[in-house]
């Protein structure tokens, strides 16, 4: 026995096994067990196997080329990966160049080894894990389903890891990731749309987390990219200690000539001034889609805040001179619709029947007739005088200076872009708000650094665009290199 292999010692270890069940009485299978110990057994001979495959992707010429430079000064050395069978141990040959302490290791750029002990899969199984839920709960899944078990602190620290490289690589990334995600062939509008989220970061005077030292190192991802994105709002915003927030998201929908949606793309992007970031993204995807489609029609839709209409102003007026389609802006008519209530409530008093009535009539007015919004902002203006002077004056005020202003600007054409059969409505980015922050990073006592929440965001808002698989084959294929012996 002592001459086996490891791939012979893990064949026989799964014969003796069967064998085992063949004894075992009917009222005694414990399946529970039985499952466990199969799952054991079969990483055991996933292992051999990886190891054997990753053997093959070695070599022992003394000097190689890596994408086009030599290396020399071969030697052996032994290293451990993470599989999602559990850790290997392998030989490897190291190379160095001429004069330079940096080395390496064919075998791990033929093969994409994430962050120098990381297989692919691996990598795939941890950053998706982390876009779902927390690492603590990662861990924990992943160690129940026997595949991938690490620790919580890799779990934290691989996908950080794997946004910093994205980070470094954003634009090329990205556009490689668009190029090969198809645009739906019966396409005839999209709707670009932002929204602001309320983010729970630690505010200026947090106590640091982690380890308890006084000069902590960088964190790995920094020590190896250096700092990524861009620096956390809590430094200049104004807001001395405060621990929230507002990050952004943003969609590009496409819909098809009878208004039904038919996918969306989700980006969001942590707190940062003028949610520069997530805008040019959203941009360069619109920009995008109309190099394909130059005849699709386009609406550019959010609530009232102003700093996202100044970002979708921004967008429309740089749209190439090769568009032929339509535009429209559009406020989101469920916000419209708020301070349409908000007026019937001053007028007919707060929560009545007549309230509810004059709202509906109002909102539908507003939604379903060509220049409603002016009819019903004459409707209002007509009563405010009648409206005694207190709350409920003020707050017929704001609504028609909200509305009056909205209706100014054009984004109120609601029965004209249902005739058209244009969404109306922000639904998806409301969503997209909920989904990607709410779900997953509103947990109690939850707070994140700028690049921590970025990776959450980064991995979760590519999987409900099902880009997750593209986003990672782009990003593996970063971990790779051209080797010829």
């Amino acid at each position: 026995m002592s001459n086996e292999t490891p791939a012979s010692r893990a064949e026989r270890a799964m014969r003796e096994f069967r064998h085992e069940l063949t004894t075992v009485a009917p009222d005694a299978v414990d399946l529970l067990a039985v499952e466990q110990r199969v799952q054991e057994l079969a990483n055991a001979w996933g292992r051999v196997a990886v190891a054997e495959a990753m053997k093959r992707a070695d070599t022992d010429a003394p000097e190689v080329m890596i994408n086009g430079e030599a290396w020399g000064n071969r030697r052996v050395s032994c290293g451990t990966y993470t599989s999602s069978f559990g850790d290997i141990e392998i030989d490897r040959s190291v190379y160095q160049r001429s004069g330079r302490g940096r080395v390496a290791i064919p075998m791990d750029l033929r093969l994409g080894i994430v962050e120098g002990a990381y297989t692919p899969r691996v990598g795939r199984i941890l950053s998706k894990a982390v876009g779902l839920m927390p690492e603590a709960e990662a861990q924990d899944f992943l160690k129940d389903l026997g595949i991938a078990a690490v620790s919580t602190s890799t779990m934290h620290r691989v996908p950080r890891a794997m946004a910093a490289r994205y980070e470094t690589r954003r634009d090329l990334i990205e556009a490689a990731v668009r190029e090969r995600d198809p645009i739906p062939e019966n396409v005839a509008t999209v709707q670009i749309a932002l929204d602001g989220v309320m983010v729970p970061q630690d505010g200026e005077h947090a106590k640091p987390r982690g380890r308890k030292t006084e000069s902590p190192d960088p964190p790995r991802h920094e020590q190896r990219y250096g700092v990524v994105g861009t620096p956390p709002v809590t430094v200049d915003d104004g807001h001395d200690g405060r621990s929230w927030h507002e990050g952004s998201v943003g969609t590009l929908s496409y819909y098809d000539a009878e208004g039904n949606r038919l996918k969306s793309t989700y980006l969001a992007r942590m707190p940062e001034p003028k949610k520069a970031t997530l805008s040019k993204q959203l941009e360069t995807e619109l920009q995008a889609v109309i190099a394909e489609c130059p005849d699709v029609n386009v609406v550019f839709a959010s609530d009232g805040a102003a700093p996202q209409w100044i970002a979708l102003k921004t967008m429309r007026a740089r749209l190439p001179a090769t568009f032929t389609g339509d535009t429209m802006t559009v406020l989101d008519f469920y916000h419209c619709a708020e301070y349409i209530y908000l007026a019937a409530n001053a007028v007919a008093g707060e929560g009545t029947p007549e309230a509810k009535i004059l709202g509906a009539q109002w909102a539908e007015t507003t939604k379903e007739k060509v220049g409603g919004a002016r009819t019903v902002l004459k409707a209002m203006r007509y009563r405010r005088d009648k409206v005694p002077r207190g709350k409920a004056r003020t707050d017929l005020t704001r609504a028609i200076k909200f509305l009056a202003k909205q209706q100014r600007l054009g984004r109120m054409k609601y029965a004209e872009a249902t005739n058209r059969h244009y969404p109306i409505g922000t639904g998806v980015t409301e969503a997209a708000a909920k989904t990607v922050v709410g779900v997953r990073m509103k947990r109690a006592g939850a707070r994140y650094s700028q690049h921590g929440g970025q990776t959450i965001m980064l991995f979760r808002a590519a999987i409900l665009s099902d880009r997750f698989t593209l986003l990672h084959q782009e990003l593996h294929a970063t971990y790779t290199a051209q080797v010829a012996a």
